[in-house]
């Protein structure tokens, strides 16, 4: 069999140690979820209600979304994409205006995802073509993509009874309609990323670049069909935004940006490249979706909040470093 036909076959099954050691951080995962719940519950007993599962559900709506983003970007070995809050605001405002025209929701879903894959677009356009670093790119064109919208608008928020009005504010099955299609697409994104070309492609990429392109695999193509698509669900992100945010700002996204590359990590999808499983994300992002609501519950204050998210974030990157060096898929 050739190289070519290789990486374009099916992947080879996954080994019972590194299956038992993914099994092991799904446990731990959903051990310290639990224990959060269950510290937080017995602290305050209102936390345990139907409010607490809808607010902890659109945080995770959201945080998912930009989660599958981020997470394609560091598989491919993009480390992290520090631009999706100018990307999310960005696509958001595109949101806001066309439904403030009357377009029916569809419409606006379209244009806000376009918006971000056009962003994606850029972003790829720089490090590709000036073959510059993705971390310092992204995140020279999160603060100028800011900056600019600090010129454009002070504060937005889709018309009231607007159909992504609606959307944002409606529940199926008891959870908000804005979460059902961040499940499907972490579950549809993590089939794709196994069995399609393009997935193979990228992970391979992230994996070892020098021998995906001795494959004859194409950095360009990938890094730029990356960015892109990254840049695509970011723009679906903001239309689950702005449905459920309310009036919003230039500065909104910054606050999820911190348990987005979070999420990622405890994911398990490493920031090196090349290894990662999307459907854990779910796991990650609503232990983490969690903590907001449950540091309320126990009265500490936002600058609390933030210090955190920064510990957190901290223990995600050391998990991750842990891994690289145990060469844990």
């Amino acid at each position: 069999m050739s190289l070519e036909s290789a990486i374009n076959s099916t992947p080879s099954a996954v080994s019972p140690k590194v299956r038992l050691r993914r099994w092991g951080a799904s446990v731990i995962l959903i051990g310290a979820w639990l224990l959060l719940i269950a510290a937080t519950g017995f602290y305050r007993h209102d936390f345990i209600s139907h409010q607490t599962l809808l607010a902890i559900a659109f945080t995770m709506s959201v945080v998912g979304v930009l989660a599958i983003g981020q997470g394609i970007v560091a598989i491919s070995g993009g480390f992290i994409d520090l631009s999706q809050p100018a990307c999310l605001i960005l696509s958001g405002l595109v949101a806001v205006r066309l439904s403030e025209a009357g377009l029916p929701l569809v419409l606006v879903v379209a244009g806000a995802v376009i918006a971000g894959m056009a962003w994606g677009a850029l972003n790829a356009a720089i490090i590709v073509l000036a073959k510059l670093n993705p971390v310092i790119v992204t995140l020279a064109t999160n603060f100028i993509g800011l900056a600019a919208l600090y010129l454009v608008f002070q504060l937005a928020q889709v018309p009231n009874n607007s159909p992504i009005y609606n959307f944002g504010r409606s529940s199926v099955l008891g959870l908000p309609a804005i979460w059902w299609p961040m499940l499907l697409l972490v579950i549809l994104v993590g089939l794709l990323m196994r069995s399609t070309r393009y997935g193979r492609r990228a992970t391979a990429v992230g994996g070892n670049r020098f021998a995906a392109q001795a494959r004859g695999i194409s950095l360009r193509r990938t890094r730029f069909a990356t960015f892109v698509a990254a840049g695509g669900f970011v723009g679906f992100a903001s239309v689950l935004f702005a449905s459920a945010a309310g009036p919003f700002n230039p500065s909104s996204g910054n606050t999820l940006q911190l348990n987005v590359i979070a999420a990622v990590i405890l994911g398990g999808i490493s920031l090196a490249g090349g290894r990662g499983n999307f459907w854990m994300l779910l796991l990650s992002v609503g232990f983490l979706s969690t903590i907001p609501t449950a540091l309320v519950f126990f009265g500490l204050s936002s600058d609390t909040q933030s210090i955190f998210q920064g510990v957190i974030l901290m223990i995600a990157v050391s998990i991750d470093g842990y891994r690289a060096r145990r060469g844990t898929p």
